[in-house]
Parts: structure tokens; sequence; C-alpha cells
């Protein structure tokens, strides 16, 4: 597909590749899988941390990790995440329906408390639109990343004082995959550390955040995942890392 060959990705990928960062890599750097379930799991995946029900089979998390990663590499060379997210993020979702995804907003709003940390604000924005059993995996994932969020995910979700993020939760049914995905920006007073232990307080908070329903019909999308695999071939083992739940 020439939009796949085409498509600049961000110089950040090979340096970060070069860096080995994350030594143990998910399933999105093994090329194309049986189909065969899996138990459910969590994937940080460049600057956001994706999770998958138990009935999500391997292919599928293959496409679904390697389409975000691609996604977000591809609105990197494009636009700063942070300083012009409006277009960044316009333009990660148009990667996105152009490597098979169909995508629908959904209406989000953010988390109203004083104080709030990135699990409470995922969580609040997912609950209208995620399944009991999305919520309590994306739940653990949050749980997990605090616990052992690999560096390079900080290195691409934000800097000292603003960043960006995406927190997803994957179901399947037949061959088509359902991602939830809440795509955050943030600018605060407050100097940043490790993002997943950061409390916001909303006085020196900007905040934006969105909510989308993402459909991969799988059947459409073989006739391109290899391609999609060859072009990250020398990122993945960096920018995708699976979690232990």
């Amino acid at each position: 597909m020439e939009f796949i060959a085409s498509l600049p990705l961000s110089a950040s990928a090979l340096a970060y590749a070069d860096r080995g960062v994350c030594r143990e890599s998910g399933p999105a750097a093994q090329g194309r899988h049986n189909r065969v379930v899996q138990q459910q799991a969590a994937f940080m995946v460049g600057a956001g941390l994706i999770s998958f029900v138990a009935d999500v089979d391997s292919t599928a998390r293959t496409d679904v990790l390697n389409a975000i990663l691609f996604a977000q590499l591809g609105a990197d060379e494009r636009f700063d995440r942070e300083q012009d997210f409006a277009n960044w993020h316009r333009f990660f979702l148009i990667v996105m329906r152009n490597v098979g995804w169909t995508v629908q907003a959904l209406d989000g709003q953010p988390l109203a408390a004083p104080h709030y940390t990135v699990a409470e604000l995922g969580l609040s924005l997912l609950t209208p639109y995620a399944r009991g059993v999305e919520l309590e995996l994306a739940g653990s994932a949050l749980a997990a990343g605090r616990r052992a969020m690999p560096v390079v995910f900080d290195d691409c979700s934000h800097s000292r004082e603003a960043g960006c993020f995406h927190l997803g939760t994957c179901t399947q049914r037949a061959q088509q995959v359902d991602t939830t995905l809440v795509s955050i920006h943030f600018q605060t007073q407050a100097p940043l550390g490790r993002l997943m232990e950061h409390v916001f307080d909303r006085r020196e908070t900007q905040l934006c955040a969105s909510i989308h329903r993402c459909t991969l019909d799988l059947e459409a999308h073989a006739a391109v995942a290899q391609q999609l695999a060859d072009r990250l071939a020398q990122c993945v083992a960096a920018f995708i890392h699976a979690l232990e739940l």
C-alpha cells in the first residue's frame, strides 16, 4: 500500500531502537501469528497503554499494536504532540483510517475532581463506553504501569510540563476488533517526573481529552498487515513492551 510505504516516521524511532530501551518486546515484534486465543494482557506502545481482554487473539493484538505505533510515529514526524496537539491528533486518526480502521468520535468529559492521577482520569473517560471486564482490565493495566512502566513511556509521552498519551481497551468479535481509545493532552505548572505516579492539580493543569471507538476488520487489514510490520521492524523492540498484570 503506497500510504504505508511513503509515510515518513519520526527519526526518534531509530534512536530508541538503537538504545534498546526495552529488551522484552510484545507480539508486534514477531510478525504474523496463528489465530490463537490468549490470556488478557496489556502493552506499553509508544506513548500509550493498550489492554486486551482474553478473547482477542494473537494476530489481532499484533495488528492493533502495530497500527497504533505506526500512527503515533507518523504523527510525530508531522507535528509536535505537546505544542500542536490538535493537528497531531487529527493526523494520528488520519493514519489509523488509512491503514484500515474506522473511527467514531464519542462524547467524553474530563474528571472534575480537584486532584487526580492518570489512572483516575483514564478510567473516568472509559467508564461510559467500556464493559465491566474492560474497566477491570484497564485498572489492572494502569496499576501494572505504575509498578513497572519502562522509561521510554515517559520519554515518549511527556516533557516536564506537557504531554500526550493514549489509554485503550480492545475486544474482538469474529474478525472485528473494537478499541475504545482515550487520548489525553495536558499542560501543567507542576514539573513532571514519572507520569503514572503524578498527581495533577486541576488549578494548575490545562487538560484536553477525547475518546474514540476504533474498529478494525482483520480480514481486510490482512492485505497490508505485513507491510506495516516491515516498516516498524526497527522500532518495535524499543516501543512495545508487555506489562505483567
